[in-house]
């Protein structure tokens, strides 16, 4: 074979370059075609599995409100004479923790963030869409007592997503302060 081509060579190289090319194969278009809706099947199942199940939403939201409930309960004990209380939003999409003498404006975390909560944004993301609804639409917030105990709080706190038969409901124990949580598939 190398005799073959050093005969081609020696006659016209533009020609022998051109027989070199042609004798490349690349690949075809239904080949690149194949090839590129494997891939689009692949990141079409991979955005669905990699995407929270409403559940995982449900619980996500339920654990950013139990820290926030420890932290408003630790910053009464130690401030007694101004308690912290946890307030629900009227949109049902979240939190703030405040002071008492401030009601409506959140307390600041050591690491100097917000202890607002919007479920969608910022570190609560993936909780998207959960609802927060209190029992009693009067009683919108959990005001602890310089115990530890919790002082005035609804009867219960649901959460939940508007189209998911999920639903955990929160209440408080008077005395300890402690959460309980019930979860429910409707």
């Amino acid at each position: 074979m190398n005799e073959a081509m050093n005969e081609i060579m020696s006659t016209n190289p533009i020609k022998s370059i051109n027989k070199v090319l042609v004798c490349r194969r690349g690949q075809t278009l239904v080949e690149i075609l194949i090839v590129a809706a494997i891939i689009a099947v692949l990141g079409a199942l991979s955005v669905s599995l990699l995407s929270p199940r409403d559940e995982e939403k449900i619980e996500g939201a339920v654990r950013m409100f139990a820290q926030d409930a420890e932290w408003a309960r630790g910053a009464t004990l130690t401030n007694p004479d101004d308690p912290a209380s946890i307030r629900l939003m009227q949109d049902q999409t979240g939190w703030i923790v405040a002071r008492n003498s401030t009601p409506t404006v959140a307390m600041i975390c050591s690491d100097g963030s917000s202890m607002r909560r919007v479920l969608g944004q910022g570190m609560s993301q993936a909780a998207e869409g959960v609802r927060l609804v209190s029992s009693n639409t009067s009683q919108t917030q959990v005001e602890f007592d310089p115990f530890g105990g919790v002082k005035t709080s609804p009867a219960s706190i649901a959460m939940f997503l508007p189209d998911s038969t999920s639903k955990c409901t929160i209440t408080f124990d008077s005395v300890t302060g402690a959460m309980k949580l019930n979860w429910s598939n409707q």
